[in-house]
């Protein structure tokens, strides 16, 4: 993958979180439902946290360090 690729889809990786979080899907799981005792809308909040997360790691894993711009005629320290 290219790097230019590769923020695209950590830009579409952030706006899908954003959307994710917002009350129209939350309000799916507004049944009384429980698993372990959790109630189930708390537990989509945070597996999709722990995804959110996991997803930064390997964004920041994969996308190459930028190098800092030089002026011509500085010398690289």
């Amino acid at each position: 993958m290219t790097r230019r690729k590769i923020i695209g889809a950590s830009l579409f990786f952030t706006l899908f979180g954003a959307m994710a979080t917002l009350p129209p899907l939350i309000l799916l799981f507004r049944f009384d439902g429980f698993i372990a005792g959790v109630p189930v809308a708390t537990l989509f909040l945070f597996g999709l946290w722990v995804f959110l997360v996991i997803g930064a790691a390997w964004f920041g894993y994969v996308l190459p360090r930028d190098e800092p711009h030089q002026l011509p005629g500085e010398e690289r320290r």
